[in-house]
């Protein structure tokens, strides 16, 4: 049984520039989230600076940056990432409002099966991506498996742990600091 962690980056610098670094408390914060060199058989990110940053200080490399983890969320999503979604009940009421929003999970669990599908049993992968990117997928993929998902959105390294067997996902569970 492979396991794939979709984590959150780190807290970037200035919230305000996409290709910015993260800040000293995102340093610290990943470094305390840091594995043996060998606790993933494979590490990505998205190709942002603060998801590649975030990788490398978890678990001390990474293997590809995939843009398949920073999916187009522009338009009514997009414009709901930052202020009101506070909530995993927000985004489940974003999935149920929005056509692009199911959209955009359907595709990243696409991307997560087969992300998990490069590994062996029993070996583990770490991608690190963005808010809103995992939780739409993680909401859906819950769902599927009848393993509701309550609570705040996932902060900075936050995320989630799934489990596959036989190519498919078999269990889910949220990942919190």
């Amino acid at each position: 049984m492979a396991t794939l962690e979709v984590r959150r980056h780190a807290e970037r610098s200035d919230r305000g520039n996409e290709k910015s670094a993260l800040s000293a408390n995102g340093r610290a914060m990943a470094q305390g989230l840091a594995q043996a060199r060998d606790a993933y058989a494979l590490v990505v990110s998205s190709p942002l600076p603060r998801a590649r940053e975030t990788a490398l200080l978890i678990a001390g490399r990474l293997d590809a940056a995939d843009p398949a983890l920073l999916p187009e969320m522009g338009g009514a999503i997009g414009d709901r990432l930052y202020g009101e979604m506070r909530t995993l009940a927000d985004w489940r009421r974003l999935l149920d409002e929005r056509d692009e929003a199911r959209h955009v999970a359907d595709e990243q669990l696409a991307a997560w099966t087969r992300l998990a599908s490069r590994v062996g049993d029993r070996e583990r992968v770490l991608a690190v991506s963005h808010g809103g990117i995992i939780e739409l997928p993680a909401l859906v993929l819950a769902e599927r498996l009848r393993a509701p998902l309550a609570g705040a959105a996932f902060g900075y390294c936050e995320g989630v742990r799934v489990e596959y067997a036989k190519g498919a996902a078999t269990k889910i569970a949220v990942l919190r600091l």
